[in-house]
């Protein structure tokens, strides 16, 4: 099971409330990418825009559909309605008004919007029925308001023919109107340009126009919004790229110590689930979270135009929507957090039981496995649930809320029409606004529940980035130079954290340039982690590695290790071709061999660079069964080599070492698990690889041992002797021990026992 990283690997703390403070750090990320953000966004503002379009549209449909007197005439209301700083309408006429109205029934004033137009010389219930002296019917009547001359002109003024209710005559009252505005001098045009009659004939010509042009605003619309949403997501998944690749070059940079202590699963969860929940959430935010709130304050702002009481009926609900999804957002985010952590262990248990399958296996223990992964994923669907949950009961509260506002929005316009304040087609375009207005917050209703999904997974991305890098200060270090003397331990103390016993305690030791040196002892000796600290991937706790008299730290971790070649005990193979396993000793060599790969028709390895990848090859005597392979050294040898033997994956790891050509070659020799043939080739292999190099081995078999200068025997982190073969045979127990040999019979086939 991968141990979690400490909550404050992290120096990361999430501000209290559940701020979603890291999810704003990723969005920052996303500025690089600007250039498709922008057009993204303006795509979405169009969407947006032809939504409330089309909803606005509504009340011309509905107006040339059921309004008496034509499309023209209900825009020129509009047009008057403005000018004059009135609300307009027609309302039924009572007995003693059509005695005095001889022709049609004239415009009614509903409510004074602008007092500075008409002052306190018009008031509601008023019917404005001709201009001058002259009565005029409805249609006409407005047509001339609405083009009357703007201010400015010599007939700025118009008198108009008023009818007040309970007076016996007309009188006059002289109004300047208002100019046009761009809009309604527009509008005004296109009412000139409709069929002027309200004959069936010259309606279905008018709602065929509009109908036409509302289907071409609404493709314009699903175009924006196919070119908006595919360039979110480039955004998104770019940016989590770019996350990504800082990810990939902290972890690689990451102390050895770190992924002893804590694994590597969990943050492969990192890399895998939690970056996939970050683009989840960017997608999320920059499509759902422009969009439906640029819909609802579009519609919302076409709704005001219509009536500004809406405005309270909405603005009630919000304070308490707010507080609403706040609440459901901590909770989202905490519980996210949770299942996160659970993907990690889970890989950390699957990992271990695939890797380890001929344990499990020959142990009889796969319903242990199963249980115990059945068990974590339990855990997992726990916190999923409860993320179902909290999510599963947003959108129905929200909705509710929604209704019951919709709702009482919906009785009052009613209301408003049986008075006579409103008619059919406006009443029909509030209803299509309100629900307008609440099918974008129904879907953001989520929103901040996706946003702390996200904000808990860049919270764990972020604490990975926060981590101490392995060498953070190498700018201000120099290159090791070649090695010319001596590499010199002196009072090496080390502990791996949580442990109690030192695993190095007081080791001092030095090496001449040239001279190879054998290490024994039983496992847990501490011979592999005295090597790791010569390459640096443990620091030691007390003490320091010299070369040629000068403490390693002073230079680059880089430039020490590449003096070094290294084969380690677990022989590592990547999941790639034979020949990049041989070059990956060779950054460049390697780069070249990837490009090839992706441009055969481009040469980027000649002929020279292939054969070192050969040369390394047979020196380790691995050509031979590299040539029999199907595609020879283009042959894919599977994860961790499982299409290769022990021996030929130990010898291919020794070519590998051989092309870096280092002069410091560390070798573990493992070589427990490859047969007598291939033992013999990796010792003959490596004898030849040694002349003139400085080397340190762990080393497991006596002929090995016997060619050292100098072997150190090592026991519970100390080195307890130092010597040659014969004389470690007579004066050392543990060494004696190793190998059941007296100093009378040293079998040379004989290996240690550690």
């Amino acid at each position: 099971m991968a141990n979690q990283l400490p909550s404050v690997a992290r120096g990361m703390k999430t501000k209290k409330g559940g701020s979603p403070m890291h999810f704003l750090r990723v969005l920052g990320y996303s500025k690089a990418y600007r250039r498709y953000l922008i057009p993204a966004i303006l795509c979405i503002v169009m969407v947006a825009m032809t939504y409330s379009i089309n909803i606005a549209a509504l009340l011309p449909i509905i107006e040339g559909i059921t309004g008496v007197d034509g499309l023209p005439t209900w825009i020129r209301e509009a047009i008057v309605a403005e000018r004059l700083g009135l609300q307009l309408g027609t309302a039924k006429i009572g007995q003693s008004e059509s005695e005095l109205l001889k022709g049609g029934s004239g415009v009614r004033v509903l409510r004074i919007n602008d007092e500075e137009i008409v002052g306190d010389r018009l008031s509601p219930e008023d019917r404005i029925i001709g201009i001058g002296d002259q009565q005029i019917d409805r249609a006409e009547l407005l047509k001339q308001l609405a083009e009357w001359p703007d201010e400015g002109s010599n007939e700025k003024h118009v008198v108009l023919l008023v009818l007040t209710p309970n007076e016996a005559a007309p009188k006059r009252v002289e109004i300047t109107p208002a100019p046009a505005s761009r809009a309604f001098r527009l509008a005004r045009d296109v009412a000139n340009r409709l069929p002027q009659e309200a004959t069936p004939s010259d309606r279905l010509s008018t709602l065929t126009v509009i109908v036409v042009v509302v289907l071409i605003i609404a493709m314009i619309g699903a175009a924006c919004r196919f070119g908006g949403e595919y360039l979110i997501a480039l955004v998104a998944a770019r940016t989590v790229i770019a996350i990504r690749r800082q990810m990939y070059r902290k972890v690689l940079r990451l102390p050895t110590a770190h992924f002893a202590q804590h694994g590597t699963s969990d943050i492969i969860s990192r890399f895998v689930q939690d970056s996939q929940d970050i683009y989840r959430g960017l997608n999320f935010v920059f499509a759902k979270g422009v969009r439906e709130p640029l819909k609802a304050i579009f519609v919302f702002t076409f709704a005001i135009y219509l009536d500004p009481k809406i405005t309270l009926v909405t603005v009630i609900a919000a304070p308490f929507a707010a507080l609403l999804i706040r609440k459901l957002g901590k909770l989202i985010r905490k519980a996210n957090k949770r299942m996160l952590e659970g993907y990690g262990r889970m890989l950390g248990a699957l990992e271990g039981a695939l890797s380890g399958i001929r344990v499990v296996k020959g142990y009889g223990m796969e319903s242990y496995e199963r249980r115990h992964l059945f068990a974590i994923d339990m855990a997992i669907l726990k916190q999923q649930l409860r993320i179902a949950r909290i999510e599963a009961v947003s959108s129905p509260i929200f909705e509710t809320v929604g209704r019951i506002v919709a709702s009482i929005a919906i009785l009052y316009f009613a209301n408003l029409m049986f008075e006579g304040d409103m008619n059919f087609s406006k009443f029909a375009a509030m209803a299509g606004a309100m629900a307008a207005i609440f099918d974008p917050i129904r879907k953001m209703s989520n929103m901040y529940n996706r946003v702390q999904r996200a904000n808990a997974a860049a919270e764990r991305v972020f604490e990975i980035l926060a981590l101490r890098e392995e060498e953070p200060d190498a700018a201000a270090k120099g290159a090791l130079p070649p090695i010319s003397k001596s590499i010199e331990f002196r009072n090496i103390r080390f502990t791996y954290p949580g442990a109690e016993i030192p695993a190095l305690d007081e080791i001092s030791l030095t090496v001449k340039s040239g001279e190879r040196v054998a290490f024994v002892g039983p496992n847990g000796s501490g011979k592999t982690t005295l090597l790791s600290m010569l390459m640096r991937f443990f620091e030691p706790d007390e003490g320091a590695i010299l070369v040629d008299g000068r403490d390693v730290r002073e230079f680059t971790i880089s430039s020490l290790r590449r003096q070094m070649s290294l084969i380690t005990q677990d022989t590592i193979m990547f999941a790639d071709t034979i020949a990049n396993n041989i070059a990956y000793a060779d950054d460049e060599l390697i780069r070249r061999l990837a490009l090839q790969r992706r441009h055969p028709d481009r040469k980027y390895v000649n002929e020279s660079q292939h054969q070192r990848i050969v040369d390394a090859a047979r020196a380790a005597y691995a050509d031979e069964f590299i040539r029999e392979k199907p595609q020879q050294y283009e042959t894919l040898i599977g994860e961790h080599g499982a299409n290769l033997s022990g021996g030929q994956k130990q010898r291919i790891a020794i070519a590998r070492a051989f092309l870096r050509n280092a002069p410091i070659f560390i070798f573990d020799e493992a070589t427990s698990q490859v047969d007598m043939e291939s033992e013999q080739k990796i010792h003959d292999a490596v004898e030849k690889f040694l002349k003139g190099r400085t080397a340190f081995i762990i080393a497991h078999r006596l002929s090995t041992i016997l060619q050292a200068d100098r072997i150190a025997v090592m026991d519970r982190g100390r080195i307890i002797d130092i010597g040659h073969h014969d004389d470690l045979v007579k004066r050392c127990g543990v060494y004696r021990s190793l190998f059941g040999a007296t100093d009378t019979d040293p079998s040379p086939e004989h290996r240690v026992r550690s």
